[in-house]
């Protein structure tokens, strides 16, 4: 136990000692990393039969493709009021919370009823911080938070441009 706590206890003196270019470099390891597993996944979508409906692999490959360089966010909870898990990923400097519905009349029960100016319920306040946007397509719903004016027009025409149809 005494040699856990002293083998932790030097890694951590080691890192906190780490210069901040040495920092810099391990930050940008991890990011190269999460940006590769995600191109392997987009990767995976090439192989997959193309139904015209979103699903997590062909949320990526497009993203992948219009050259976003997504990063999986591990952890990221979303409102109650969107009903289905969130898959959240890191892209560039902006969040994008992807909200993948079975079909695109599930999507439209939900964000029917949003305000697209806060991607909330019409009468609540935004759980978003500005700046946001609604992405709605097909069986799909996105709020990108965050990031440039330029970077939202990507992701958006990235994802309002839909999937092939079979």
């Amino acid at each position: 136990m005494n040699m856990r706590f002293r083998a932790v206890a030097v890694i951590g003196l080691a890192a906190g000692c780490a210069s901040p270019a040495d920092r810099k470099e391990r930050e940008a390891t991890v990011a190269r990393t999460a940006v590769a597993a995600e191109s392997a996944q987009a990767a995976i979508a090439a192989t997959l039969p193309v139904t015209g409906r979103w699903d997590q692999p062909h949320l990526v490959e497009r993203l992948v493709r219009a050259g976003l360089a997504p990063q999986a966010v591990a952890g990221e909870r979303a409102e109650p009021y969107w009903g289905v898990p969130v898959v959240a990923f890191h892209v560039g400097r902006a969040t994008l919370q992807a909200f993948i519905y079975p079909d695109s009349i599930a999507r439209h029960r939900v964000t029917d009823g949003l305000d697209s100016a806060t991607s909330a319920p019409k009468g609540i306040a935004s759980p978003y911080a500005l700046p946001r946007i609604l992405i709605l397509q097909n069986n799909l719903a996105a709020v990108l938070v965050g990031g440039s004016e330029q970077q939202q027009e990507r992701v958006s025409l990235a994802l309002a441009a839909g999937l092939p149809l079979p």
